[in-house]
């Protein structure tokens, strides 16, 4: 599975709006620090609206804000709202994509290995995420093999 550009641009908007709090700051100004095209920035941010992550309000002092709960929304959520389904193998999310799917050996790994990458998405509340970072339990137990 790969994390396309839009996702990764999409949840560096979404942090960069948690970071400012109730402040309205325009997507320009989040674009430049966080080196994202403009043009592309605007894209992702409707889909955020549209999705209900932002808020956005126009004029000289609008812009973007968290239009979410932090507490209760996941990196899991954030997304598959900008990607759609997640899997390592397309033959574990659409179905037909391979006529060998109910028989064949690498599908099994294929869909563990989903639930094991779905499971810790949904395990990342951005509110934890953003305040640890790296040092979420959850990362650290996943990354404590790293070091061997």
């Amino acid at each position: 599975m790969e994390i396309t550009r839009r996702c990764d641009y999409a949840c560096r908007i979404i942090r960069a709006a948690y970071e400012n709090g109730d402040k309205y700051e325009s997507v320009g100004e989040i674009a430049q620090r966080e080196q994202i095209p403009l043009a592309f920035a605007r894209n992702i941010r409707s889909e955020l609206v549209d999705a209900g992550y932002l808020q956005t309000i126009r004029g000289v002092r609008g812009g973007i804000r968290l239009n979410c709960d932090p507490a209760k929304v996941t990196l899991y959520d954030v997304m598959t709202a900008i990607q759609g389904p997640m899997g390592v193998s397309p033959c574990t999310i659409e179905d037909g994509y391979c006529s060998c799917r109910n028989t064949c050996q690498y599908n099994a790994v294929w869909r563990a290995a989903d639930k094991l990458m779905n499971d810790l998405l949904k395990s990342l509340v951005l509110v934890d995420l953003f305040e640890m970072g790296a040092d979420h339990p959850a990362l650290k137990a996943v990354l404590s093999d790293d070091k061997q």
